[in-house]
C-alpha cells in the first residue's frame, strides 16, 4: 500500500488550495468580460474635459478675462424610487438652492430630463456628492432590462467667457464668443490674439463608469490630456486703468464732450501702461446702445489733429537742414492772406516770431512759411517715417491708417501749408503717441504693445531711427518751453520734467468745418529720474463754450500725470 509523508501531503493541498484560486479569478474575469455589472452606467462612458480659452492677465496680476466650466444635470424620472422621491426633490432644492417646485415638475416626466443647466463647478462638486449619498440610499432603481442603475447624469456644457471687471479697459479688451451659426466673433485684445486664446485640444476619460458617477481606472480606461489655449500677460496696470478711467467719466461730464481719450506709453518700452476711454460697454451684457462704443477710438477715429503736428513740421525741416530755429519770421498780427481764397488766422496776433516761439504761441501762419520749404516728396516721406499714413503697430484689429496727400497732391503749396499745421490729413491718437515718443527716445520710433507675451512666447515690437538724436533733442527743449512758457503751462509740476503740445482743431463734416465743433489734444511727456513716460490726450467735441486744449486736453494730462505720482509711478525731485 502506498503512503505519503507529512511534506507530500503540504505540497498537494497548497498546489490544490492554488489551483482553486486561479481557476476562480479567471472565472470572474471571463464574467465580467462577458456581463455589463449593474452598478456600471456604461461600458464606453466618456467624461469630458472641455478645453478652455487663455486667460488674460494684467501686469500686476489681475485676471480680466478667464472662461468658467459650466455643466448640465440630467436623469431618468421614471427608474426613482417611489418612496425616496419626496427624499431627492428635498436633497435637490437643498444642494442647488433652488424651491422644491422646480424640481416636481421635471420629476413626473416619464424619460430623460434635464433638471438643471449652466450650474457653476462649486454647485457641480455639490451635487456629485449627493450623488453619491442618493446611491448609498438607494433613490434609483435599476433598469432590469439592461441591468443599468441611473443616477444623477452630470456633465461638461461648452464653457463661457467671464469679464470680472465688467467695463473695464473696454473697448480694448474686446469680446469673445460664438454667434448663432457657431463662428467666432470677437473684438480688441480677443480677437487680435485669437489664434493663441483659443482652445488647443479638448480631453477625456474613458472607461467605466459607477452610480457614484467615478470613472473606474483600471486598465481599459482611456486618458487624452485637456490643452487650453495660451494665456496673454498684458503691460497694463489695472489699478491706474481704473483711476484713468475714472478721471476721464468725471471730466467728460465736466466738459459736455463726446468721448474722452487717453494713453499712456513707456518711452523706452512702448509697452502702454494704460488705454482707456469714456465709452464703454460690458463684454457679458452688450444692448443695442452699447453698439457705437464697440468701435475703438484710439485707433479707428481718423481726425485732423491740428496743431499737434507743427513739431513733426519742425522735426522734418531739420533733418532737411531748411531751419534755423531762432530766425525770425512775419507772423502778419494774426491774418495772413496766403493765397487767393486761402487765409489763415492765429489765435493771438503777433508781428514777428521766432521758430521757437511759433511753437510756443502756436503760430499757424508761421507754420505755413515752414511747411511749404519742404518737397513734396521730403513732406510725405518724412510723415510716412513718423509712422503716418500706415497702421501704427500696435496689437488692435481694424486700424485705421488715416489719409495722407500723395506727393502730386503736395505740389501744392496750400497743401504743404495745411499739413504744417495739422489740417489737409487724417490721424489717429495712437499715430500720433508713436510720432511724438521718438522726441523722448532720442529720435527712435517705436511700435506701442498692449501685450507682452502669450503662453511662453515674448511679444516683439519693432523699432527704428525716424529723426537724429539732435533732432529729437532740439524738439524736446522745445516743447518743455510750451509747458514753461505757453498754453500748457497749467501741467507742470516742479521736480518733473513735463513737455508737449496742445492742438485744437475744427471738425470738418461733408467738406464743410462746422462752428462749434472742435477737437481738442495734448501731447507730451512726463520723466522722472528712472522713469519716462508718453501720454496722449484727446477731447472730442467738447462744449464749444470751453474747447480749446488749454482748457481741456491739457486738464485730463494734469490729472493723469497727478495719479500716477500718487500711485508712486512718478517721483518729483526734491533739488527742483
Amino acid at each position: 500500500m502506498q503512503t505519503y509523508d507529512k511534506n507530500t501531503l503540504k505540497v498537494g493541498f497548497l498546489f490544490s488550495f492554488i489551483l482553486v484560486i486561479i481557476v476562480v479569478f479567471l472565472t470572474r474575469v471571463f464574467y465580467i468580460s462577458t456581463h455589463k455589472p449593474s452598478h456600471f452606467i456604461s461600458t464606453t462612458w466618456a467624461h469630458k474635459d472641455l478645453a478652455l480659452r487663455g486667460e488674460i492677465k494684467s501686469k500686476d496680476n489681475f485676471i480680466i478675462a478667464k472662461n468658467k466650466k459650466i455643466y448640465t444635470v440630467a436623469l431618468m424620472p421614471q427608474f426613482i424610487n417611489r418612496n425616496k422621491k419626496e427624499l431627492l426633490i428635498n436633497l435637490l432644492s437643498i444642494y442647488t438652492n433652488k424651491p422644491k417646485s422646480y424640481f416636481q415638475n421635471f420629476l413626473k416626466q416619464n424619460h430623460r430630463v434635464i433638471i438643471l443647466k449652466h450650474i457653476p463647478y462649486n454647485i457641480k462638486k455639490n451635487l456629485e456628492y449627493l450623488s453619491n449619498v442618493l446611491a448609498i440610499k438607494k433613490v434609483f432603481l435599476e433598469d432590469e432590462s439592461k441591468k443599468i442603475t441611473y443616477g444623477l447624469d452630470i456633465y461638461e456644457e461648452e464653457s463661457k467667457r467671464y469679464y470680472p471687471f465688467k467695463d473695464k479697459l473696454e473697448p480694448i479688451l474686446g469680446y469673445a464668443r460664438y454667434n448663432e451659426e457657431h463662428k467666432r466673433i470677437g473684438m480688441g485684445l480677443e480677437k487680435y490674439y485669437d489664434d493663441f486664446l483659443m482652445p488647443k485640444q479638448n480631453g477625456y476619460v474613458k472607461g467605466y463608469r459607477d452610480v457614484k458617477n467615478h470613472i473606474i481606472y483600471d486598465n481599459s480606461v482611456i486618458i487624452k490630456k485637456r490643452m487650453d489655449g495660451d494665456d496673454l500677460k498684458l503691460n497694463i496696470n489695472m489699478i491706474l486703468q481704473g483711476k484713468i478711467e475714472n478721471i476721464l467719466d468725471r471730466l467728460k461730464k465736466e466738459l459736455k464732450a463726446k468721448e474722452i481719450l487717453a494713453v499712456v506709453m513707456e518711452t523706452k518700452t512702448g509697452k502702454i501702461k494704460a488705454i482707456a476711454t469714456t465709452n464703454r460697454y460690458n463684454p457679458m451684457k452688450i444692448t443695442q446702445k452699447d453698439i457705437p462704443n464697440l468701435k475703438i477710438s484710439h485707433i479707428q477715429y481718423s481726425y485732423e489733429p491740428g496743431s499737434v503736428m507743427k513739431p513733426i513740421t519742425l522735426a522734418l525741416l531739420l533733418e532737411n537742414k531748411k531751419v534755423n530755429i531762432y530766425e525770425i519770421l512775419n507772423a502778419h498780427n494774426g491774418i495772413f492772406y496766403f493765397k487767393k481764397h486761402f487765409t489763415i488766422y492765429d489765435d493771438e496776433p503777433f508781428k514777428w516770431l521766432n521758430v521757437i516761439q511759433a511753437v510756443i504761441h502756436s503760430s499757424n501762419i508761421v507754420f505755413a512759411q515752414l511747411g511749404i520749404r519742404l518737397t513734396p516728396s521730403e513732406f510725405r516721406n518724412g510723415l510716412l517715417k513718423f509712422g503716418f499714413g500706415k497702421k501704427s503697430g500696435i496689437d488692435l484689429p481694424y486700424e485705421y491708417k488715416g489719409v495722407l496727400f500723395s506727393t502730386r497732391d503736395l505740389v501744392s503749396e496750400i497743401h504743404r501749408a495745411s499739413n504744417s499745421f495739422g489740417y489737409a490729413l487724417q490721424v489717429n491718437l495712437i499715430q500720433l503717441l508713436k510720432a511724438y515718443n521718438a522726441f523722448n527716445n532720442n529720435g527712435k520710433i517705436i511700435d506701442p504693445k498692449i501685450a507682452y507675451q502669450y503662453g511662453n512666447t515674448p511679444i516683439s515690437t519693432n523699432k527704428y531711427q525716424a529723426i537724429s538724436p539732435a533732432t529729437a533733442q532740439t524738439i524736446l527743449n522745445i516743447l518743455r518751453k510750451v509747458v514753461l512758457q505757453g498754453t500748457a503751462k497749467t501741467t507742470n509740476i516742479p521736480g518733473l520734467f513735463i513737455a508737449g503740445k496742445t492742438g485744437t482743431a475744427k471738425i470738418n463734416q461733408n467738406g464743410k468745418y462746422i462752428k462749434g465743433l472742435y477737437n481738442s489734444s495734448f501731447i507730451g511727456f512726463v520723466n522722472d529720474k528712472n522713469n519716462k513716460y508718453t501720454l496722449a490726450t484727446l477731447v472730442i467735441k467738447p462744449d464749444e463754450k470751453r474747447y480749446f486744449a488749454s482748457q481741456t486736453a491739457v486738464v485730463v494730462f494734469k490729472n493723469i500725470v497727478d495719479t500716477m505720482v500718487e500711485m508712486e509711478l512718478l517721483t518729483p525731485s526734491k533739488n527742483n
